[in-house]
């Protein structure tokens, strides 16, 4: 049988990878739609914080409990059930927007329920992956994901600001419904393969202090969440603090600000196909992984002093092209360290982590924002991240991010 070489040779991956393609690019016209409708009827930083907070406090809650539903149930019609509920959530917006009564709740509504579903796809999304591609190819066919879903972010916000002002708030909620519905179609066609969840059918709460007892056991899966919990801390902060930055601080437009918005996902896509291209030795994993993170929070901290739009953007971009070369492997240590029957539950906590963490950032930033002033916020991430990445590089302990990966040691290790 000859061997893939590329995971677009494989057409379960072209079909998931399409589909995450669309449904990103809705996904992301969604956000931005969102939050400028929120910010134009309020014109608060808080309403926009409270925006996300409503979106990630139910989904902070059922992520940490449906890990041993993804490991039990088909992850492929978790992922199509998530994309058809989440084009028809869409409906309410564009309805009340025809209507002439749209107000704030109705995208809060909108927030609950997207909140209630990224639980279910994303942990489903990576645990069907090792399933379909070869262990050999998961670090390419992870970054070509994950860049393709950053380019997609990327196009959304300049495409959303020119869609909206030629054809209107209503059609670009019209294009947000259609692609999660394509996106779901598309799905249809993964086959995936027949789930072996063993004889002995054991309660929730086993299944869950099982993959809770898998990932504290494991240094590697710990502290791999630890670090992205400090990255995604500082999306979080970010999330509140971007726009204000761009319109308050910075003196720009709606324009500029979807420029802005685009930088990250920009440098985040070339970064995944640099990332894909390059295969570090063990030896040089905890220095790679790491010194990306530091290099992340220098561009935080070098945002704090910029007074330039072009400067801000080119740092954004800057920042994209770094981060891939943790999340990516990151991702795919997590793939080749747990067994398949647990995976669901690891990615449900590891997910679990970094939004809480988010969470956090974003009460952060619309609290401490405008208490402390913006600049501010984004030199506070900046030194937190690097700090805690240089200890990581220097302290002796996190040797283990060099040693070799070896699933059936995970599985011993595990009992």
């Amino acid at each position: 049988m000859k061997r893939e070489t590329s995971a677009f040779r494989n057409p379960a991956f072209l079909f998931m990878w399409i589909g995450s393609a669309i449904s990103e690019l809705g996904g992301a016209f969604g956000t931005f739609c969102n939050s400028v409708i929120v910010y134009e009827l309020t014109g608060s930083e808080l309403a926009l914080g409270s925006m996300w907070l409503i979106y990630f406090i139910p989904s902070l809650i059922l992520q940490l409990g449906i890990g041993p539903y993804i490991d039990k149930w088909s992850r492929k019609r978790m992922m199509i059930f998530s994309q058809f509920t989440r084009g028809a959530i869409f409906l309410i917006p564009l309805l009340m927007f025809n209507l002439n009564t749209l107000e704030v709740w109705n995208i809060y509504a909108v927030q609950i329920v997207i909140g209630l579903i990224q639980p279910l796809y994303a942990p489903a999304s990576f645990s069907i992956i090792p399933t379909l591609i070869p262990k050999e190819l998961l670090t390419s066919a992870n970054a070509y994901l994950d860049g393709t879903i950053r380019l997609m972010t990327f196009l959304a916000p300049p495409m959303g600001g020119l869609l909206v002002d030629w054809i209107g708030v209503s059609f670009v909620l019209v294009f947000v419904c259609l692609f999660f519905t394509i996106s779901g179609l598309l799905l249809m066609f993964l086959k995936e393969p027949p789930l072996h969840v063993g004889k002995v059918r054991a309660t929730w709460f086993k299944q869950f202090m099982e993959g809770i007892r898998f990932f504290i056991r494991h240094p590697l899966l710990l502290w791999l969440g630890i670090f992205l919990a400090f990255v995604q801390f500082g999306v979080g902060v970010t999330m509140v603090i971007n726009l204000p930055f761009m319109m308050e601080e910075l003196k720009g437009s709606y324009a500029q600000y979807g420029y802005f918005m685009a930088g990250f996902p920009l440098g985040y896509f070339f970064g995944s196909v640099l990332t894909s291209k390059i295969k570090p030795k063990p030896t040089y994993r905890r220095s790679i992984m790491l010194g990306a993170l530091i290099a992340g929070g220098l561009t935080y901290i070098s945002m704090s002093f910029t007074t330039s739009i072009s400067v801000a953007i080119t740092i954004e971009v800057v920042a994209g092209i770094i981060l891939p070369f943790f999340n990516a492997n990151s991702t795919s240590l997590y793939q080749q360290t747990v067994p398949n029957h647990l995976i669901g539950k690891v990615f449900s906590i590891r997910l679990f982590i970094t939004r809480a963490a988010m969470l956090l950032g974003i009460l952060v930033g619309g609290t401490l924002g405008e208490l402390w002033g913006i600049r501010a916020m984004f030199l506070l991430i900046g030194v937190i991240i690097c700090s805690f990445s240089l200890l990581g590089i220097c302290l002796p302990y996190f040797r283990f991010l060099n040693g070799p990966i070896s699933q059936k040691n995970s599985i011993h290790s595990a009992r």
